[in-house]
């Protein structure tokens, strides 16, 4: 918020990044205070501390949090399919040492991508078998294979973030209907919206999508929209389609330019 707010409400600014510091060295101060429960009470505690020491870095260009994270790369790495975006943001903030470790963590994903049983489809993606349809980590894989090839232009092509894209707008077991109410020819019209006495239809809302009933049905009731892990609308899944879309544009522009 300092950052947003330097040269507009300065006073503000510099509130917000003493609060910011005050606050890392009260909770550094003793053991910490954990409670958790789903994904309800916040993340994991060594990634939730590694993206405040990047933060306060960028802020502060403190040698303290950069130390910090070098400690604390070697925990999230090894969820390194999770946390790559966060550690390729950390990039520029960071010395060789740092570098080395982050190149050797994309060459151990590239040689591992697509092994694990939720991507063993026609598909490309992870399919999620849990309670909750899988919209969230479908462009949650596209948007770690942009920051990829953002990085390492030479390891990753646009494939695999394509096939995401096709699957969010329709490539999808069940029905080719888009999982974004309002884009593509036929899309999801009826969804568990913030109103949810009604049926309700955001355009732009992005709706968990194909749940895998067990064993191996795949369903997305399109009458129906209080199976909320079908066709909720997911606040933090709009934003996330809005940054799919950019990446989409840039990727798309630089295969037709390599393409010539």
């Amino acid at each position: 918020a300092s950052r947003a707010l330097r040269g507009y409400r300065d006073e503000l600014a510099e509130e917000c990044l003493k609060t910011a510091i005050k606050v890392w060295d009260e909770e550094h101060s003793h053991a910490p205070d954990l409670f958790h429960s789903g994904n309800t009470t916040g993340g994991m505690l060594d990634v939730e501390e590694f993206k405040a020491a990047m933060e306060l870095l960028r802020c502060t260009k403190d040698k303290k949090y950069a130390e910090r994270m070098m400690e604390l790369a070697d925990t999230i790495g090894a969820k390194f399919n999770y946390t790559a975006q966060l550690m390729l943001r950390a990039l520029p903030l960071m010395g060789p040492d740092y570098g080395k470790k982050v190149e050797y963590l994309v060459l151990e994903y590239k040689k591992n991508e697509g092994l694990h049983p939720s991507e063993k489809n026609p598909y490309g993606v992870p399919i999620t078998t849990g309670s909750w349809a899988g919209s969230g980590r479908v462009i949650h894989q596209a948007l770690t294979h942009y920051a990829l090839e953002k990085a390492y232009p030479a390891h990753f092509t646009g494939r695999k973030f394509f096939a995401a894209v096709d699957y969010l707008y329709g490539c999808h077991p069940g029905s080719d209907l888009s999982l974004v109410s309002g884009v593509g020819t036929a899309s999801k019209e009826v969804a568990y919206g913030n109103n949810r006495a009604d049926f309700s239809f955001i355009a732009g809302g992005v709706v968990p999508g194909v749940l895998i009933v067990k064993p191996d049905f795949p369903e997305n009731k399109e009458d129906w929209p209080f199976f909320w892990g079908q066709n909720e609308y997911v606040i933090d899944l709009g934003a996330s389609h809005i940054y799919l879309g950019h990446a989409a544009a840039e990727l798309a522009a630089r295969c037709k330019k390599d393409a010539r």
